[in-house]
């Protein structure tokens, strides 16, 4: 009887070992940084544990640019950019971004393939144009997450980072830019 009761309760224990092993996500570094596939994996494999493991935390999500759109609320959210992954149509990261969050006079163009800034003199007339994002370049993105919807992982209060602290990040975390 005592044979069958350790038998019983190993063979409990390495099953619930395995399934813990199979579900258990890396976790996130303390900087919360995480390529565009590490995300989407997480997602794919384990939604439940994705959820827990990124819920509510502030996140820089390293990808592609797929598509930018602008919405007619400029005083709330003006600016969405979708992450994805090559060749994928439906967008896998959404990054939305509130108007604190992105530079003055910008525009994103119609098709949805780039947002640039625009350089006023004090009379108004343009000095120097700038591309903010275009779409199928690669960037890091921060944002805090907030919801799995659609089989969009949305990120709100987002914001790019700059070329400097994004080659800092990625030489951090041993990701080659060549």
């Amino acid at each position: 009887m005592k044979s069958i009761l350790l038998a019983c309760t190993l063979a409990a224990f390495f099953a619930g070992s395995l399934l813990a092993q199979t579900s258990a996500l890396a976790p996130l570094p303390p900087d919360g940084f995480v390529t565009l596939q590490q995300i989407v994996s997480d997602f794919s494999s384990d939604q439940q544990a994705a959820m827990q493991k990124y819920d509510g935390m502030r996140i820089l999500v390293y990808g592609r640019v797929g598509q930018v759109t602008q919405s007619d609320d400029s005083e709330g959210d003006p600016l969405t950019v979708f992450l994805q992954l090559p060749n994928q149509t439906t967008p896998d990261v959404k990054a939305v971004f509130g108007a604190d969050d992105l530079p003055k006079n910008n525009s994103v163009d119609p098709d949805g393939s780039k947002v640039d800034v625009y350089h006023r003199n004090w009379n108004g007339d343009l000095t120097k144009e700038r591309a903010f994002l275009v779409e199928g370049e690669t960037t890091g993105i921060r944002g805090t997450f907030d919801n799995f919807v659609a089989g969009d992982i949305v990120l709100k209060n987002s914001s790019k980072l700059d070329t400097a602290t994004l080659m800092k990040k990625l030489a951090e975390h041993g990701i080659s830019t060549e």
